[in-house]
Formats: structure tokens, C-alpha cells, sequence
């Protein structure tokens, strides 16, 4: 393990490990000013010239590289996508008239999936646009079918109807 010596009020300290020395840093005792010294340096230095001292010891490093927001990148949304996907939510909710969100939600998934695709920089969104596509095209489909029932129903009556 490696001995420290650091100097205060013209007297010299130590030894001292390297983790009481970063303590003693964290209380205020030494500064980047104090003078330090190890068994392999040829001269006393000031503690904010030793590299090693300044460098976080290895545990925090490696703790601190999965904390730092710096790692994280947010990814913009793409709007048309959200669009879609609920007017799709929309086009299967609304009774008897599926095709008035239905035919927005396909067309807004059609082109996020066009955006999100041409975009130069990524963008987040695609299961979304998907989601809002095959939600519109079953809104839809439900009106066809609901419209074909009504002729139906209504042709049938109106046979018998003297």
C-alpha cells in the first residue's frame, strides 16, 4: 500500500493511505496547494499537480459512470406518431362512427413511419405509428362493417314493408 506524506504549518505529516488523504481533502485539512509526497516521486509536489490524487478513487469512478446524466441521450418523439395512435385508441372506442378517427389515425401513422424513417438524427415513435396503423385500419374496417349490418338490416325490413 502506498505511504503519503503531505506538509502542513511548515511540518511534515504522515504517513497516511491514500483514502485518508482524499479525507483529510473532503474536511479541508490539505488543499490542492498542500505539498505531498510517495516513495517513487522526486520531489515534493502540490496535491492538485498529482494526476492520481486528482482522479476519483477506482469504486467511485466505477459508480459514477452509470450516474452521470451525461450517458443518457434523449431521443425526440415523433408527434404524428402519438397522433395516430390515439385516434386509433379513438377509432375502435367511438360506436357507429369508427371511420372519423380511424382514417386520420392511418394517415398520421403513414407518415411518422415516413418521418421516423427519412430523419436524419433518430427518432423514437415507430411502435406507436405501427399501433396507431393497425388500430385505424381495424377502426375502419369495423365501420365497413358495421355499415354493411345496417344495409343489411335495412334491406331486410324493407322488403316486407307493403
Amino acid at each position: 500500500m502506498i505511504q503519503w506524506y503531505y506538509g502542513t504549518q511548515g511540518q511534515q505529516q504522515g504517513p497516511v493511505t491514500e483514502e485518508t488523504l482524499r479525507q483529510l481533502m473532503a474536511q479541508g485539512v490539505v488543499t490542492r496547494e498542500t505539498l505531498v509526497w510517495r516513495d517513487g516521486l522526486l520531489e515534493w509536489k502540490p496535491m492538485g499537480e498529482v494526476s492520481e490524487l486528482l482522479a476519483p478513487p477506482l469504486g467511485a469512478a466505477a459508480a459514477m459512470a452509470y450516474t452521470q446524466p451525461s450517458d443518457y441521450v434523449m431521443v425526440p418523439q415523433c408527434g404524428l406518431a402519438i397522433a395516430s395512435m390515439v385516434c386509433g385508441i379513438i377509432s375502435l372506442l367511438a360506436c357507429y362512427v369508427h371511420g372519423l378517427a380511424a382514417i386520420p389515425a392511418v394517415i398520421c401513422g403513414h407518415m411518422a413511419i415516413k418521418k421516423i424513417r427519412e430523419s436524419a438524427s433518430p427518432m423514437a415513435g415507430r411502435g406507436m405509428a405501427i399501433a396507431g396503423l393497425v388500430t385505424g385500419y381495424l377502426g375502419i374496417l369495423f365501420q365497413i362493417a358495421t355499415l354493411v349490418f345496417l344495409g343489411f338490416f335495412i334491406f331486410q325490413f324493407t322488403k316486407f314493408v307493403p
